[in-house]
Order: C-alpha cells, then sequence, then structure tokens
C-alpha cells in the first residue's frame, strides 16, 4: 500500500511541474501564442496537439478545456486575427476622413497586421484547399472583407465619389483578393517583404481603381549643397 501511495504522490509531483496553475484565460492565450509560433514555421498538417502541449506549461489535456480540436484553434487564430485587422482597418470601412487618405491608414494597418500574422494566415489558406473547415473558415473570413468594401464602395457611390457603372461587389472581390494574395506572398514566409513598397502598390491601385486618379505624392526635396 505505501509503496502505491508513494507512486501516486510522484505522479502528482510531476503533473505539478509540469502543468503550473493557470488563470483560464492565461492558459488559453498561452496556448494560442505557441500555436503562432508554429505556424509561423510550420504548415497546418504539422501541428498536433502533442507538439503544441510540449512547447508550453500546461498538459496535454489542458488543451481540450478551450478548443474541441485543431481545426477549433486554427479557426479561432482566424477569427481574432480578422477582428484586429477589421480594426485597424475601421478608417476608410467607417467611413472616416477623406476617400484616399483614410484609405491609406487602413491600408497601412492592415499591412502591418499581416508582417506580425502573415504566416498564419498563409498556413490557414495553404491548407484550405484541401481541409473543408478550413475552407469554410478562410472562405468566411475572405467574405468579411468582401462585405465591408462592397458596403463602402456602396456608400461612396450614393455620394458620388466612385462612378455608379462600378460593379461594387465584384470590384470589391478583385480588389480583395489581389490584397490577399500579394500579402501572402510578402509577409506569409519569411524574409518579409517591404511593407512601405507594398503598401505604395497596393495604395495606388485601389484609389486608381475605385476613384479614377492615384494619389499625389510628395516631391522629394532636394539635399541642400547639392549642384
Amino acid at each position: 500500500m505505501s509503496v502505491s501511495h508513494t507512486g501516486a504522490r510522484s505522479h502528482q509531483n510531476a503533473q505539478a511541474s509540469r502543468s503550473p496553475r493557470h488563470h483560464p484565460d492565461e492558459a488559453k492565450q498561452l496556448i494560442v501564442e505557441r500555436a503562432f509560433e508554429f505556424l509561423w514555421e510550420h504548415p497546418f498538417r504539422d501541428l498536433t496537439v502533442a507538439k503544441l502541449m510540449a512547447e508550453t506549461t500546461l498538459s496535454r489535456p489542458a488543451f481540450y478545456q478551450y478548443f474541441n480540436d485543431l481545426h477549433d484553434l486554427a479557426e479561432s487564430l482566424l477569427r481574432e486575427i480578422q477582428s484586429v485587422m477589421h480594426e485597424t482597418a475601421h478608417p476608410w470601412i467607417g467611413g472616416g476622413g477623406g476617400p484616399n487618405s483614410s484609405r491609406r491608414v487602413s491600408l497601412a494597418g492592415v499591412v502591418r497586421r499581416c508582417v506580425e500574422h502573415g504566416p498564419v494566415l498563409r498556413a490557414v489558406a495553404d491548407a484550405a484547399p484541401l481541409d473543408e473547415r478550413l475552407e469554410r473558415a478562410w472562405s468566411a473570413f475572405m467574405k468579411s472583407w468582401d462585405d465591408a468594401v462592397e458596403h463602402r464602395i456602396t456608400e461612396h457611390q450614393r455620394q458620388g465619389l466612385i462612378r455608379q457603372s462600378l460593379d461594387a461587389r465584384h470590384t470589391a472581390r478583385a480588389l480583395n483578393a489581389m490584397d490577399a494574395s500579394v500579402l501572402l506572398a510578402e509577409f506569409g514566409s519569411r524574409p518579409q517583404g517591404d511593407p512601405d513598397a507594398v503598401l505604395e502598390t497596393l495604395h495606388s491601385i485601389w484609389v486608381g481603381s475605385l476613384y479614377g486618379r492615384s494619389p499625389k505624392r510628395l516631391p522629394i526635396p532636394k539635399h541642400s549643397g547639392t549642384t
């Protein structure tokens, strides 16, 4: 009997060292952070619960306290990124400020978020064609952008800022598909591209497509003493 008790205590001590007490929100965030880190370097198909939890101080069963499975985790990551990206895109999507300036501010925010989270977005997008659940998640992610851009185009058409002949839905889908392709190519893996160059290119295309002109650029000042 004493041997059994000793063995039980040893198992409990090992579990305690492996799984220190965490506030539920902190434990969930730890799992999310480790998933982000993993997907920075590996495709979604290589992710397993065992690999993920081995990078935390939590026990493997703790994963299932917060997520049903790895797809549930990936969908959660995508929703989190979507929420942050939509917030940064609010100046133009929300209709505040001038159309050109607010479009640039919004696009700059989206580019910045893709620099931070591009590999995770690419992991989901790359897995989507062969994974029904991730395909639905990625389609919903893109649809949220299509809906938001279509609404803003329609509003600007009503205000006379964009020509009425432009098909709002098709234009929104085309511009968003372009953004996704460029942003994933530039920021979906290391080494990443130049955020300023990407912003300048995409902004010019957006403004030219919607408002019929490219944004003015400030002249480069000459250095004093130049001959």
